[in-house]
């Protein structure tokens, strides 16, 4: 254990990451940008409807555009859209963010009304054409392809850790502890409604795989991750050859300098069918000022949501969250 901490840690320290083209896998022409002092970001979706989640004004982030259509009045155009849902001022301006491209110019056209799950949301026509056909049938999540921001904000990519990278490994043996304390503590809080058929001694033996590593390196260094993890277990005989899962995710944060990781994970007991599982999908990083704000659409097959996460503080903080729908609202 001690050993893969040191490895791992010298891995991250210098900067010895096998990193493969993700979602977010931008290329630039520009170094800087100009400092903004508002402005907002919107999702892309592959069938052109842009999605606008999150709007700020210095450094505070607010989510007002409408999660819901009950009582809203719709705009007809894009001048009678009110200000409120921009937070206050209409934008103008707007670049669309694509994988493995320099940001290009992309035009809102008029608001649509669209579905996730049964939840109905409205976003806005766009000039865009994808390179790839939309999906024929509804899937949830709906495919994305970047990410939309207004003028004078830079998009930076969140690298996506390659699985073949030398620290992949080291990172699941040098986290066991925190994997085992967030499975204890998820057993603890439904404990009255379900009691795990392996005992904590026999758990301990089961290994955590890493699936999914994404990773911003700050300029002081330090590095903030997020991680998507498995334990499985071996189907019991009542459970029709699909065994329990334990699935982690959350934050890692390794400061530079420091041996020691600092972890936030959450556990969630499941089946192999994963019913009720969320992933991340990264959609980029945003500087403004001295902060550095994680974008990412988090879904699975139940609900949908985009957040803005400062990773630019001492601690991580939520600062932006939309609900872009959820299957609660089929019942």
């Amino acid at each position: 254990m001690r050993m893969a901490f040191a490895a791992l840690t010298m891995a991250l320290s210098l900067g010895a990451v096998h990193e493969r083209s993700g979602f977010a896998g931008y290329v630039f022409q520009e170094r800087s940008a100009p400092e903004v002092d508002r402005g907002s970001i919107a999702v892309l979706r592959r069938d052109g409807l842009m999605v606008p989640f999150a709007s700020f004004r210095g450094t505070r982030w607010v989510a007002q555009w409408p999660a819901g259509l009950r009582g809203v009045e719709l705009p007809i155009n894009l001048e009678s859209i009110p200000e409120r849902w921009w937070s206050g001022e209409t934008p103008d301006g707007w670049r669309l963010w694509l994988p493995g491209g320099t940001p290009r110019a992309v035009t809102p056209a008029a608001p649509q009304i669209y579905r996730v799950h049964c939840d109905e949301r409205i976003g806005l026509r766009t000039d865009y054409r994808p390179a790839e056909a939309p999906p024929l049938l509804p899937v949830e999540p709906y495919p994305k392809d970047g990410l939309a921001a207004t003028a004078g904000i830079r998009v930076e990519p969140i690298a996506s850790v390659d699985p073949a990278a030398p620290e992949w490994r080291a990172l699941a043996v040098a986290m066991l502890g925190d994997f085992n304390r967030a499975e204890d503590r998820e057993l603890s809080v439904i404990s009255a409604a379900f009691s795990h058929p392996v005992d904590r001694d026999e758990r301990r033996q089961v290994p955590v795989r890493l699936e999914s590593w994404y990773r911003v390196t700050l300029d002081d260094g330090s590095t903030v991750s997020y991680i998507e993890a498995v334990r499985s277990y071996p189907p019991g005989p009542d459970d029709d050859g699909c065994g329990l899962e334990t699935l982690f995710s959350g934050w890692v944060t390794h400061e530079k300098g420091k041996e020691r990781l600092r972890a936030d994970l959450r556990a969630r007991i499941t089946y192999c069918d994963r019913v009720g599982a969320a992933y991340m999908q990264p959609l980029g990083r945003v500087r403004l000022r001295d902060r550095v704000y994680w974008i990412a659409q988090v879904a699975g097959r139940e609900s949908e949501w985009y957040i803005v996460v400062d990773i630019g503080s001492d601690r991580l903080r939520y600062v932006a969250e939309y609900l872009a729908g959820t299957r609660d609202s089929c019942r």
